[in-house]
């Protein structure tokens, strides 16, 4: 009920701020030459600026004539704006032309549009007999985020599905290793010690994170690509934006993780790794474009505060063979607690990025993004419930008297509530490239005809 009520006042909240949100991804708020223009004379360059901040050094621009072959321009980022790309143009001859673009936001995801402008020859109008206007390329809808049809691979609601999955899969993975370290961590010499089995969860965990999110860095870039290929030219633009350097710098973390756990065996260096994984994830996707300075922390809030309960559970479920009642029984308390505190933090930060990603309650209801919240919160009020039986039902027979069938009971709960959490944590990756919805139409200028 706690978790209802603070989603609800979240949405409360959304329908009485102002807007912070201007769109969905990065959207063309104004161009040069502005979108549907007539020019007299020709314009040296292409400028467009976007709602929040682009990789400039990934745009590409293209000039398409009525008539003609098109002409790939040469993008690049306004040194002055980084919301802002330009493009040089040499001299062009009258006629109607359409201006096709494609970008890479802040957030990590491509993002393209196209409008028109008409070059007239200004003697024209003072010559001889009236002669035929130039020809006009027929616009298109306008700018707009990528769509189905654009994405590499299947894909859910103009999203990839599996970037996504490599995503939430990677994150789980992290999440698994600094949880379960940083209870086993706490735990008493004995029980750290472990088995066989809590040490192939650790390892299989430790191993995967590197493996995913080296998955996730590799069908990010061929989604980002305007042709969907894998080059070392991209590769290379693309791993030297902000968001190629975080994602390098998180694989890099997943990997020292499992160097500190498998090599040096150092659990607490392995756990400060792993979790600066996991914080770094914060500056990722649509925090990283959508008031960041509020957004970034409480993501990486989130992710952290969500591998303190995921690791919980697996302590409950992975414990060594010869373990007794009643260390089970102190853990599953510590667990419990823990696990609460976690609750809150998910709550709070949940909260936070709500507010900052939708701009009013109806959106929750209206757009995909708001329909995989809302699938989201459902299974995490889901865990929630197995959290508070587990607490309120199961956890006083397991301190009680008789605690061996009470311990069996709580094991297998746990491992559906581990399941449900599997589940969540992948709609959070798929999340992460389904674009909020944006606040009105903001896809051209409010003085610009819709081209």
């Amino acid at each position: 009920m706690g978790l209802a009520f603070l989603f609800l006042l979240a949405a409360t909240s959304a329908m009485a701020r102002p807007a912070l949100v201007r769109g969905a991804h990065a959207t063309l708020i104004s161009s040069e030459p502005a979108a549907n223009s007539r020019l007299t004379a020709s314009p040296s360059r292409i400028r467009l600026v976007f709602s929040e901040p682009v990789e400039g050094h990934l745009a590409r621009v293209t000039l398409v004539p009525a008539s003609g072959q098109p002409l790939r321009l040469r993008a690049d980022a306004d040194p002055r704006d980084v919301n802002a790309v330009i493009a040089v143009i040499d001299s062009i001859a009258p006629g109607g032309y359409r201006v096709s673009w494609r970008v890479v936001s802040a957030d990590g995801h491509p993002v393209d549009g196209t409008f028109t402008f008409t070059l007239a020859d200004s003697a024209l109008g003072t010559r001889g007999p009236q002669v035929a206007e130039p020809p006009v390329v027929e616009p298109d809808p306008g700018p707009q985020p990528a769509m189905e049809d654009d994405v590499w691979g299947p894909s859910l609601f103009g999203a990839p599905l599996i970037p996504a999955a490599f995503r939430g899969a990677g994150l789980g993975a992290l999440m698994a290793l600094a949880g379960l370290l940083f209870f086993r961590a706490r735990a008493e010499p004995a029980i750290q010690a472990g088995d066989a089995r809590v040490r192939r969860v650790l390892m299989t965990a430790a191993v995967a994170g590197p493996l995913l999110l080296t998955a996730h860095v590799v069908t990010w870039l061929i989604n980002t690509s305007p042709d969907h290929t894998l080059d070392m030219a991209w590769m290379s633009a693309a791993l030297g934006t902000s968001v190629g350097r975080i994602e390098l710098s998180r694989t890099g973390l997943a990997l020292l993780a499992l160097w500190a756990w498998w090599i040096a065996r150092r659990i607490w260096v392995a756990i400060v790794f792993s979790a600066a994984a996991l914080a770094v994830s914060g500056a990722t996707g649509h925090s990283a474009a959508m008031q960041p300075l509020l957004s970034v922390p409480a993501k990486s809030i989130h992710l952290l505060a969500s591998g303190v309960w995921v690791g919980g559970l697996l302590c409950l479920v992975v414990r060594p063979a010869n373990d007794t009642l009643s260390a089970f029984a102190d853990d599953a308390m510590r667990v419990s607690t823990a696990a609460l505190v976690a609750v809150i933090a998910i709550a709070l930060s949940g909260v936070v990025q709500t507010l900052t990603f939708l701009p009013s309650v109806a959106d929750v209801f209206t757009s995909p993004y708001g329909w995989l919240a809302l699938a989201k919160t459902a299974g995490l009020l889901a865990l929630v419930a197995f959290g508070a039986y587990h607490r309120q039902r199961v956890m006083p027979g397991v301190s009680g008297a008789h605690p061996a069938p009470h311990t069996v009971v709580l094991r297998t709960s746990v491992r559906r509530e581990l399941v449900i959490m599997s589940i969540v944590i992948l709609l959070g990756g798929l999340l992460a490239y389904v674009p909020p919805p944006g606040e009105g139409d903001m896809s051209t200028p409010a003085s610009e005809p819709t081209s």
